[in-house]
């Protein structure tokens, strides 16, 4: 005797069957599978045509024994700690919110999709990554919108992302970029493979410069080999020092309402060596990290002149900071609005675990050693989330330190 009937829901692109108690739950479900649909063939350049006659046979369970009884989960389905697609239809285990069940319906259900118009998703980093990529969300219903950064993480209880990353930043153990894609394509519900391969699909759909490359990648879905990296590196291989050292940047800094019109980062292999001459520049307060368009020379001692204010927040009543930064709040553990310096090198290490970034105090006045030739960031200490409301720059000045 089982808990619950099952409940069975049809919608344009999903047959729902489900255990679950409430019915609004699963009509939701269904109406938040259907409108991701058309946001995902979207973001693939996909016509109407191609899903015109896909259609998944979805089960989101909370008993399996149920499923299997009624002869719902096929001999070759493996076991599964979450969910698992195939071909057109998926098995998906409810968890305890209703957020975290949906994410991975749509998870599979993508899956699904790269099945049905690509005839595979390729390796795991691309397969997971995507499927992360397309099934992150806000809202629910037809007012869901995938391909989302979540802004709170009371909005998505139970998903676990950023909890994760956070973890791995932690611990040291960030991988490059390059072992990100090198996955294994065995998984047993392994949330930081997941969480990485997410962060990595963002990274090359949230650079335009990219995006083209990311896009057509997913025409070869069905090669989940070597193949599939080294045609995917040869189209980036131009610029793939800076896709490493704006992998290190996104990896130390993705969190929660992380907005990529205001983080991408602007560097190139071909902004000049500083040559010690005194150089100005202005350091925005409602954007992430800022380059001035120079690389600095291995050896060199650079010392930062800054003067400013910028206004961080209006409630209750405008929050000013100069380059010092105030103690009224801390982010990362430095005052909120404090002018902060990021030394990353330009070559990025291709195995292990990449070292922590140097990130340090400028204030109003400091010097910065540079081991290594590497380009130097600054930005204003705020959390990313909170960075749409603040208003002015720091004046720095760059020059050599007397001797």
């Amino acid at each position: 005797m089982f808990a619950a009937e099952l409940v069975r829901v049809d919608g344009r692109f999903i047959e729902l069957t489900t255990d679950l108690e409430s019915r609004d739950e699963a009509d939701a479900l269904v109406a938040s599978f259907d409108a991701a649909v058309d946001q995902w063939t979207s973001f693939w350049n996909l016509s109407s045509d191609s899903v015109a006659d896909w259609k998944v046979s979805a089960m989101v369970m909370r008993d399996k024994s149920h499923f299997a009884a009624e002869g719902l989960i096929p001999d070759h389905v493996p076991d599964f700690p979450y969910g698992y697609a195939y071909n057109d239809s998926v098995w998906v285990m409810a968890q305890p919110s209703q957020y975290y069940t949906r994410h991975l319906l749509l998870h599979e259900g993508v899956h699904s999709l790269a099945f049905h118009c690509f005839d595979g998703a390729g390796p795991t980093w691309f397969m997971e990554g995507t499927a992360e990529l397309l099934a992150t969300h806000t809202g629910d219903g037809k007012l869901i919108r995938t391909i989302t950064v979540p802004t709170d993480r009371d909005d998505v209880p139970y998903w676990g992302r950023f909890k994760k990353l956070n973890q791995v930043r932690t611990d040291g153990s960030v991988p490059p970029i390059e072992t990100v894609m090198a996955y294994p394509p065995t998984l047993s519900g392994d949330v930081e493979t997941y969480t990485l391969s997410w962060a990595a699909a963002s990274l090359f759909a949230g650079y335009p410069e990219y995006r083209e490359t990311f896009e057509s990648a997913v025409q070869s879905g069905r090669d989940s080999g070597p193949t599939f990296n080294r045609q995917f590196y040869s189209r980036l291989s131009k610029t793939w020092p800076i896709v490493a050292a704006r992998w290190r940047i996104l990896a130390n800094d993705f969190d929660f309402g992380f907005d990529w019109e205001q983080q991408r980062l602007s560097i190139s292999t071909s902004d000049p060596l500083w040559d010690g001459k005194p150089i100005k520049f202005s350091v925005r307060s409602d954007v992430g990290w800022q380059s001035p368009g120079i690389r600095i020379p291995a050896g060199a001692s650079v010392k930062i002149e800054a003067t400013g204010q910028v206004t961080l927040a209006d409630e209750p009543k405008p929050w000013i900071s100069e380059p010092p930064g105030v103690t009224i709040d801390y982010v990362g553990g430095r005052p909120l609005g404090q002018l902060i310096a990021c030394v990353l090198p330009n070559q990025t290490p291709r195995e292990g675990n990449l070292p922590p970034l140097m990130v340090q105090t400028v204030g109003n006045d400091s010097v910065i050693e540079v081991e290594s030739h590497s380009w130097l960031l600054f930005k204003v200490n705020d959390a990313v989330g909170d960075l749409g409301n603040n208003r002015g720059t720091y004046e720095l000045t760059i020059l050599s330190p007397p001797r």
